[in-house]
């Protein structure tokens, strides 16, 4: 008997929570994505951050911000050059590294070798600059485990890519 009455108290309160026209739900799954949605004159960015099943957002008229769930910061924009092409070729390894990673170009490199190294919050934690070279090793042994950005500019282009000290 007891069993059928939570049986039914589930089914009821399942019906009045489905039944309520206000209640949204939304989910898009385990990947990132940005849309800028306008409402009543109002624009929105809703954002959704990788590993969180639903969405997050940020809402504010310059008073005020709501931001709901955790979403991290776009330090990819700060740290790319934007009058500058996104396509230098090179390899590097080893990633993940400990004491150091090598940068193998694979076009010819002309003047000057610019890396910087940034930490995931785009805090800039290296910087050199180094002479015309077709390989260059970069000495990081002194950084603390975790993900790093490593930015490359030679012959006008540039290359970011992550990179992890063990």
């Amino acid at each position: 008997m007891k069993l059928l009455l939570m049986v039914c108290f589930c089914c009821f309160f399942q019906q009045q929570v489905s039944s309520q026209s206000n209640l949204v739900r939304s989910t898009t799954g385990a990947s990132g994505a940005s849309k800028e949605i306008t409402n009543g004159g109002n624009t929105y960015l809703i954002q959704q951050s990788v590993g969180q099943p639903s969405v997050t957002g940020t809402i504010g008229n310059g008073d005020y911000i709501f931001r709901q769930g955790f979403i991290q910061p776009n330090v990819l924009s700060q740290i790319t050059e934007k009058n500058i092409p996104l396509n230098l070729q090179l390899s590097l390894y080893p990633n993940p590294f400990e004491e150091q990673i090598s940068l193998v170009f694979n076009e010819d490199i002309k003047g000057d070798i610019h890396i910087t190294v940034y930490n995931i919050l785009g805090a800039q934690m290296y910087s050199k600059k180094h002479q015309s070279s077709q390989h260059v090793d970069v000495k990081l042994g002194w950084l603390s485990s975790g993900e790093y950005i490593l930015k490359t500019i030679a012959n006008q282009k540039q290359f970011i890519s992550k990179i992890i000290k063990k």
